[in-house]
C-alpha cells in the first residue's frame, strides 16, 4: 500500500467519523432544521423578489421572510395544535362520560334495523359470532381511541419544553436559509459527483416534487380540513377542530381521503336522529369538501410530477410510521431521487452498453 493510499483511508475515515460525530450533535434538531430547509425552499423565490425591491438587502430582507413566515405559517399551526389537544381531551372526557352501553345500544338498535335482517345473519353465520354485539364492538374501538388520545396529550405536555427549544431553533435557521440558501445550495451541488446534467435532473425533480407534495397534497388536505371543521362549527357539531384536523391526515391518502370522515359522521347523525345535520354533512361532504381535492390539485401539480400512485401512497405511509409527519415530505422525496438515479443509471450506464 502506497503513501497516498494510506492517506486516502486515513483521511476518509476520519472525515465519515466527523460525519457521524456532526449528526449526533444536530441530531435533536435535525426535523426543526428539515422544516426549517422546506419553508425557506418553498418560499425562496418570495425572498429573492423581496431582496431586489430592498435593493439587495439580504439581511433585512431574511429577518423580515423570517417573522413573516413565523406569523403566516407557523403561529396558525401551533394555534390550531393548542386548540386540537384541548378537544382531544375534552373527547377524551365525553367518550368516557357519555358512552354508556345502555344508551349506546339504543342507537345500535336503531342502526340495525337498518341492515336488512339476512345480512345480519349472513354476517354472523360466516363469522361464527352468534349474535352480534356491535355495542361491545364500539366500545372497545372507543375506549382504544380514547386511551390512546389521551396518552398522546399526555406525552405533548410532558415534552413541552422540547417542543418550544426545536420552535426557536426552526425559526433561528429560517433566517440563515433564507440570508445563506443560494452559496448552500450551490456548495452542495458542487460536492456532488456527477456530471452537471444529472445534477440538475435531480434538484429540479426534487423541487418539483417538493412543490407538489407541499402545495398540491398538503395545501389540498389543509383547505379540505379547514372546509370540514367550518362544516361542523356552522352544524353544531362536537369538536370542529379536532374534526378539521382528522380530515386534514385522511385527505393525505390518495384513496378515500376526507370521506373517511365526514361520511361516518353524517351516518352517525342519520341513525342517531339528526336526520338535517346528517342529510346537510353529508351533501356538503360530497359537493364541497370532496370536490376541493379535483380541483385544486390538477391546478396547482399539473403534469409536473408523475409519481407511480401505489408507490406514493406507499412512500408516504412508510415515512409517516418510521418518521412521524415529517414523513410526508420525506416519503415522495426518496422516493422521486430514487426514480432518478433509475433513470441516469438507464441513460448512462444500460444504454452505454447497448
Amino acid at each position: 500500500m502506497t503513501r497516498k493510499q494510506i492517506f486516502s483511508w486515513f483521511f476518509f475515515g476520519i472525515f465519515i467519523f466527523l460525519i457521524y460525530l456532526f449528526y449526533q450533535i444536530i441530531k435533536p434538531f435535525i426535523f426543526s432544521l428539515f422544516w426549517a430547509a422546506i419553508i425557506s425552499l418553498i418560499l425562496y423565490p418570495v425572498h429573492e423578489r423581496l431582496t431586489r425591491f430592498m435593493r439587495n438587502r439580504v439581511g433585512m430582507s431574511s429577518l423580515l421572510m423570517t417573522l413573516l413566515s413565523t406569523l403566516v405559517l407557523v403561529v396558525p399551526v401551533v394555534i390550531v395544535l393548542t386548540t386540537l389537544a384541548v378537544e382531544m381531551f375534552d373527547a377524551y372526557q365525553s367518550l368516557r362520560d357519555k358512552l354508556e352501553l345502555v344508551k349506546l345500544r339504543s342507537m345500535i338498535e336503531h342502526l340495525k334495523e337498518l341492515i336488512p335482517v339476512t345480512v345480519l345473519e349472513e354476517i354472523e353465520k360466516r363469522f361464527n359470532v352468534g349474535e352480534l354485539k356491535l355495542e361491545q364492538v364500539i366500545l372497545t374501538a372507543v375506549g382504544t381511541i380514547s386511551r390512546y388520545i389521551f396518552d398522546q396529550v399526555q406525552q405533548g405536555a410532558k415534552n413541552l419544553t422540547s417542543i418550544i427549544l426545536s420552535f426557536i431553533v426552526m425559526i433561528f435557521a429560517m433566517f440563515f436559509f433564507f440570508r445563506d440558501g443560494r452559496k448552500l445550495y450551490e456548495e452542495l451541488k458542487y460536492l456532488i459527483p456527477m456530471t452537471e446534467e444529472q445534477k440538475n435532473r435531480i434538484f429540479d425533480r426534487f423541487y418539483d416534487i417538493l412543490n407538489a407534495v407541499i402545495l398540491g397534497i398538503i395545501a389540498t388536505a389543509a383547505v379540505q380540513g379547514f372546509i370540514t371543521g367550518v362544516i361542523f362549527w356552522a352544524l353544531g357539531i362536537s369538536f370542529a377542530v379536532l374534526g378539521g384536523v382528522i380530515t386534514f391526515v385522511f385527505s393525505l391518502l390518495p384513496i378515500g381521503g376526507s370521506a373517511f370522515v365526514w361520511f361516518p359522521v353524517g351516518v352517525y347523525l342519520l341513525v342517531s336522529g339528526e336526520f338535517l345535520k346528517g342529510t346537510v354533512l353529508l351533501l356538503l361532504g360530497g359537493l364541497v369538501v370532496s370536490s376541493v381535492d379535483n380541483i385544486l390539485k390538477p391546478l396547482i401539480i399539473g403534469g409536473r410530477v408523475k409519481l407511480p400512485t401505489l408507490f406514493l401512497f406507499l412512500s408516504i405511509l412508510g415515512s409517516v410510521k418510521a418518521f412521524g409527519f415529517s414523513g410526508i415530505i420525506l416519503g415522495p422525496v426518496v422516493l422521486v431521487v430514487f426514480l432518478s438515479f433509475i433513470e441516469i443509471y438507464k441513460t448512462e450506464y444500460r444504454e452505454a452498453g447497448d
